[in-house]
């Protein structure tokens, strides 16, 4: 208590190095410990499972057509559930979205069909209620299990709604359960769960690829074992029905990993970063009480003539430290609670938390940086004072220069300052160049004044592909006449939004065989006849679809480019035909499909995901095709914003009970895509310029330090002839050489470290030298402007002032 009691004393005595020091520690505790929140909710934290680190994600491996996490085929799901000896049970959901209505407004809920044995995989518990049994699962029952936000939402949590009857798609549910807050699976946005109930048909189908499949290793299996024998089923599956399973692997992902997805190494960049920034205040803190302990020798002298031993010494300059550090701890909570608020974005959407906490885990990891930074920036400045020579301190009083131990130490502060510069500045340029070339992606359509929603409608309500296409036909003509609205369509998934739904297809004049040994497959896209022009696609050759492209007519098909080249290079595609059907169609009576145009790529799949070849099929043509048109899009003269409430109702005067969904603009589609690199980009950005700032204050520190130090010599210089250029070019000199030394080592770290972002990373090598050099150059200037003034002010000293002082 006496220390810390003489620590604040200390602290009151000088306030702008206490304001200083606090600030810069809690900037860096704050953003490591914001960071951290989104890696203990991530990657750390609990899963509302039971032993959720036994639970697997079962893909197939289809990396031949471009996916290598594939969903799986029902048919498939059954012999890895018979066949396998490694997993206590394989679950398996198929998307089961329906509309609710009959109370209230209509809306869509985003649901799931699941085998009964899914929850028992996963350990799941509901908060009221029970599941579905395997019974009702094989009949179809129709029993619902809701979650805890519907329950909140739509019957404000009423225990009562057990029992309830609610209409989902024109169909009486009856709810039989209510999930936990914490329950999310296969993400957070889901709604519902009924059972998946398979057909014969569906249990036979090794075509259709649309589950999600999760399983639970046995209590003696290993991951590794667990994949190599499902690789040996998979290659069994492919002897045995070659047809469809040829190249079709079997893919393993603990869970934990599937939900945090890509977001694992961007949380472990920003964590080293933040951490990075952590260790330069404590550097520029260190250098900074290193000075203070040169101007406190006298009195530490005093306090070992009287007595008090090494430890003694080094106790009490730690607890000023350690007083600094919780102060700066305090400030950081104030901090990190800022960007816990800013963070919350980069929750993955498979964990049911919205919003990062300053739970006992935060407080705990905030508690041990600052002890930790508290022990790391004062550790060297109290042995420095407990090693205070007492018997030529106390005759010399203050004057005389450090030695060269404590000179080489305050130098490789500042060069390690430098180095760890350099390497966030340049992660950050990296990031920033991938922001740059990631918007100026050609997305093969104008995403401007463009609104976009989502329409599902019920099989029930609409049972035939005639119902269905009048629906689009009445909508769109109320849409049209909406004023500010230019044009409208559907189309059966918006650009930017799906990386799969794809088909396999077969060119006119290819047998079944060769088309399978080919692996052909194709983005699938039904829309509706003025689709592609709404969206603004450039047409290469050929025609758009029109209205008389109807089911009594010649059927035609627009492609892309990348298809086009695939099949026809150097020849127009136009008028070729092809059949679309798992791997090629029915042999026997294929459906043959005319090329009536081609379309300049869109990026259907993502901005950063690899081109793929695409086929378009007008809807009036689709009735013997899965892919259904839900999404409209609608291009507007005016605000897209301004004309949505028009647009539904549009939509509600064809069908009241019509639920309208996913209200958006294609603008705020595109910046979703990049809004993860974004602030991954902003992150780094910030967290490079705070380390470029204190950098720069340690050179100015050093510098500034040494200018004092040296007034004497300096003197004497002068006086033998030394001119003032001469002085501040020795100055500048040593502060450059220190930046110089430091940009060495944090350029051999960056090329070191390339490797680890390179994943994050688009358009750009991890090696960048454009990158290197420009982030060098920005340092090595910011270096010298930090010389400049104790360099001027070395250049301007007295030498007849400096003697006389001493």
């Amino acid at each position: 208590m006496q220390d810390l009691r003489f620590a604040v004393r200390q602290l009151a005595r000088n306030p702008d190095f206490a304001a200083i020091a606090i600030l810069a520690l809690g900037l860096g505790i704050g953003a490591n410990t914001a960071i951290f929140s989104v890696f203990d909710t991530v990657l750390l934290g609990r899963l509302p499972f039971a032993d959720p680190d036994r639970l697997v994600m079962v893909w197939e491996d289809a990396a031949h057509l471009g996916f290598p996490r594939n969903t799986p085929a029902v048919a498939n799901w059954l012999d890895w559930s018979k066949r396998n000896t490694v997993f206590t049970g394989i679950g398996a959901i198929r998307g089961a979205s329906r509309n609710l209505t009959g109370e209230g407004a209509p809306e869509n809920l985003v649901g799931s069909g699941m085998t009964a044995n899914t929850w028992e995989v996963l350990g799941a518990k509901p908060l009221l209620g029970r599941m579905f049994a395997e019974e009702e699962d094989r009949k179809a029952a129709p029993v619902v299990v809701i979650s805890h936000g519907l329950w909140q939402r739509r019957f404000g949590g009423d225990v009562r709604v057990l029992g309830r009857k609610i209409l989902l798609s024109d169909q009486p549910y009856e709810v039989i359960g209510v999930m936990t807050a914490d329950f999310a699976f296969p993400e957070r946005l889901n709604d519902i769960w009924i059972p998946a109930s398979f057909t014969p048909n569906d249990f036979a189908n090794r075509g259709a690829h649309f589950l999600t499949c999760v399983a639970r290793l046995k209590p003696d299996a290993t991951l590794e074992r667990a994949q190599a024998e499902m690789s040996g089923i998979a290659r069994q599956l492919e002897r045995e029905y070659p047809q469809s399973n040829r190249k079709i692997g079997v893919t393993l992902v603990p869970l934990r990993e599937q939900i945090a997805g890509d977001l694992r190494l961007a949380l472990t960049v920003l964590l080293m970063a933040a951490g990075a920034v952590l260790l330069i205040a404590c550097a520029n803190l260190a250098n900074l009480l290193l000075a203070r302990a040169s101007g406190r020798r006298q009195e530490m002298a005093v306090r070992a003539a009287l007595g008090a031993s090494r430890m003694r010494i080094v106790r009490q300059v730690l607890a000023e430290s350690l007083l600094l550090a919780g102060l700066g701890a305090l400030l950081g909570l104030v901090f990190a609670r800022v960007g816990m608020i800013v963070l919350e974005k980069l929750i993955p959407s498979g964990l049911a938390a919205t919003a990062l906490r300053l739970d006992w885990r935060v407080l705990g990891f905030a508690l041990i940086a600052s002890i930790l930074t508290g022990i790391l920036f004062g550790l060297a400045p109290a042995i420095a004072s407990a090693r205070t020579n007492l018997h030529g301190t106390i005759r010399q009083g203050d004057r005389g220069a450090a030695g060269a131990r404590r000179n080489w130490l305050r130098d490789a502060l500042v060069i390690s300052q430098v180095a760890l510069a350099l390497v966030l500045l340049s992660g950050a340029g990296l990031m920033i160049q991938t922001l740059r070339n990631l918007e100026a992606v050609d997305i093969g359509m104008r995403k401007d004044h463009l609104l976009t929603m989502s329409t599902f409608l019920a099989n029930g309500r609409y049972p035939d592909h005639a119902k269905r296409h009048a629906f689009y036909t009445l909508v769109l003509d109320n849409v049209k006449a909406v004023p500010g609205v230019v044009a409208a369509a559907y189309t059966s998934a918006l650009p930017l939004t799906t990386p799969g739904n794809t088909s396999g297809y077969r060119i006119e004049g290819q047998s079944p065989a060769e088309a399978l040994l080919a692996g052909q497959d194709a983005l699938f896209r039904v829309v509706t006849p003025e689709f592609l022009e709404t969206i603004r696609g450039r047409l290469k050759e050929g025609r758009w679809f029109t209205n008389d492209d109807r089911n009594s007519t010649l059927p035609v098909m627009v492609i892309n480019e990348s298809f086009a080249i695939r099949h026809w290079p150097g020849q127009s595609a136009v008028g070729k035909r092809f059949s679309v059907g798992y791997r090629g169609g029915t042999p026997d009576t294929p459906r043959w499909l005319t090329v009536v145009g081609v379309v300049k790529e869109i990026r259907e799949r993502g901005i950063d995901i690899a081109l793929k070849s695409a086929m378009y099929m007008p809807s009036a043509q689709s009735e013997l095709y899965w892919p259904r048109p839900a999404d409209l899009v609608v291009r507007t003269s005016v605000e897209p914003e301004s004309v949505a409430g028009a647009v539904q109702q549009a939509i509600w005067s064809v069908d009241k009970d019509q639920p309208v969904s996913r209200l958006r603009t294609m603008q705020e589609v595109s910046d979703r895509q990049l809004a993860a690199r974004s602030q991954q980009a902003t992150l780094l950005g910030a967290f490079a310029g705070l380390a470029l700032l204190l950098a720069a204050i340690g050179i100015y520190g050093v510098l500034s330090y040494a200018v004092a130090q040296r007034r004497k010599e300096i003197g004497v210089r002068m006086s033998l002839g030394a001119r003032p250029s001469d002085v501040l070019t020795m100055v500048l000199g040593r502060g450059v050489s220190l930046a110089l030394v430091g940009l060495a080592i944090g350029i051999v770290a960056s090329l070191a470290l390339g490797g680890l972002v390179k994943s994050m990373l688009f358009g750009v090598a991890p090696q960048d030298p454009i990158t290197l050099v420009s982030v060098s150059a920005a340092l090595l200037l910011v270096a010298a402007l930090a010389c400049a003034i104790p360099a001027r002010r070395a250049a301007r000293v007295d030498p007849a002032i400096a003697l006389r002082a001493e």
